[in-house]
């Protein structure tokens, strides 16, 4: 805190030797309750359907430099961690939400990569330079998607910026699915509170087209400094997705047919099968119901000292630059990227600990993915704790033996049935583990079958909540009753 307390707005000195980009039109664009701005777009006409795209990343090792206790508190922290209704962020707010962020209507300093692409969305060029912006305009994705679908127009020249920009967006994600990328939707589950801590909502976040713009240019920046950082051959942190296993395909296939959904077809080439697969037009229920399948049978992303390759993006030579103020690779290639710029001799690193320093990252990673999702289950249960004894429809997102998980339609949260409870009859899965199936009475409960229950009870800190099944009459046999929440 003492450290980040001890540095001030950027001045002629910290001006010195960049590229002055503060006369350009920069904007960014984040969610509306967004506090640090870690990246912002510029654009050039250039002529003869050519455009130089500025990717502007907060220059974050300009800050927090190797050796100091700020870069041992970013290290040991690894990412910044999203809770409902406040964050716990990997550097101090001086620097995060403030010196680092890159503001509306001050000077900040960034790391750019500019790049030339044509209208097909071919990078013709990149280079690498280290620069002082100010910041136009503070757009939300909301904001951005309304001026694309003609809504709401942005004022002055931002909107011809922004049609300009999702138009090469649009370019470059073709050449990415031109190569086998998989357009994998896996909405954002969002646990809106009071100032208070109180639960007002559990919401999916819309996939908008804004949010494609910005990923593209990021995904953009990541593989030009992964390119640059293959040729100079060391200390690198690949972002590595394995392709999936073979038996977990054939699970995915085997679920498919059971479920009578479209299959997944040729599984020799994954990447066209897979890709195939998720762009089939379904209902929107369906539609989440087979991405969440294919989400469930891919392999997780990982850090790693070598390079192994990007299964979901299709590509090799892929690492994180874009988001130094909440992630720690990134924050390590930028520091990599301002070597390459000082023209200094690149220093060798030890295999065993940049090993060591993936394991680190990875971990972190998860560590925070998980609390993410507790503090958004633990918000989603308050929510519950108030609608006991209330009847809702929803749909069976989840089995096991001793029952099923039902999202609710209008939330969604999760709740268990325990179907023996309800229906006097034993239950047995499928072997494709799709279905439910009655002994007797050949009941059958099926993954993305709509259900009416009722919010019968809710335990929060055992992170358990209990749905009753509309059925004609519980059974009352006296016997006692386990319980199978929400683990």
């Amino acid at each position: 805190m003492a450290e980040a307390a001890a540095h001030h707005e950027p001045g002629t000195r910290e001006r010195e030797g960049r590229i002055d980009l503060r006369d350009e039109l920069v904007v960014t664009i984040d969610p509306e309750d967004a506090r640090d701005h870690d990246d912002a777009l510029s654009l050039r006409a250039l002529g003869e359907g050519r455009w130089q795209v500025g990717i502007h990343i907060a220059d974050v090792s300009h800050y927090v430099r190797p050796g100091s206790a700020l870069d041992a508190e970013a290290l040991a922290r690894g990412t910044s961690c999203y809770l409902p209704g406040g964050v716990v962020p990997m550097l101090p707010e001086r620097l995060s939400a403030d010196l680092c962020s890159l503001r509306e209507g001050v000077d900040r300093l960034a790391l750019s990569v500019m790049v030339t692409l044509d209208d097909e969305g071919v990078l013709h060029e990149y280079r690498f330079a280290q620069s002082v912006i100010r910041s136009s305009a503070k757009l939300s994705y909301e904001q951005v998607e309304a001026a694309l679908q003609g809504d709401a127009p942005l004022p002055g020249g931002q909107q011809a910026f922004v049609l300009s920009l999702a138009k090469l967006a649009r370019a470059l994600r073709a050449q990415r699915m031109a190569v086998g990328a998989l357009a994998l939707e896996s909405p954002e589950i969002k646990a809106v509170v009071g100032p208070d801590g109180e639960t007002i909502a559990v919401v999916r976040r819309p996939h908008l087209e804004s949010h494609e713009l910005i990923e593209e240019f990021m995904l953009l920046a990541n593989r030009c400094v992964g390119e640059s950082g293959a040729v100079r051959g060391s200390g690198m942190l690949w972002r590595v997705h394995e392709p999936p296993f073979s038996h977990k395909l054939a699970d995915l296939d085997a679920m498919l047919k059971a479920l009578g959904l479209p299959r997944l077809g040729e599984v020799s080439h994954p990447h066209r099968a897979l890709q195939a697969l998720l762009a089939i037009s379904l209902d929107s229920s369906h539609k989440r119901l087979v991405h969440r399948l294919v989400l469930r049978s891919l392999t997780r992303a990982r850090y790693l000292e070598r390079d192994l390759g990007h299964f979901g993006l299709a590509t090799r030579e892929y690492c994180h630059f874009t988001s130094p103020i909440r992630r720690y690779p990134d924050l390590h290639h930028h520091r990599q990227v301002r070597e390459w710029l000082s023209g200094r001799r690149h220093g060798s690193f030890d295999p065993v600990a940049m090993a060591e320093l993936a394991d680190a990252c990875t971990g972190a990673e998860q560590n925070a993915t998980e609390a993410e999702r507790e503090g958004v289950k633990v918000k989603s249960l308050r929510l519950l704790e108030t609608r006991l004894g209330e009847r809702a429809s929803g749909t069976i997102s989840g089995l096991v033996p001793k029952g099923f998980f039902v999202e609710l339609d209008d939330a969604p949260v999760d709740g268990f049935v325990r179907v023996a409870d309800y229906l006097v009859d034993r239950f047995d899965l499928d072997p494709s583990g799709v279905r439910l199936v009655g002994r007797r009475s050949r009941k059958r409960f099926t993954l993305g079958d709509p259900i009416k229950v009722t919010i019968a009870r809710v335990d929060v800190p055992a992170r358990e909540c209990d749905m009753a099944l509309d059925a004609p009459a519980p059974r009352r046999d006296g016997r006692a009753k386990g319980r199978q929440g929400w683990r």
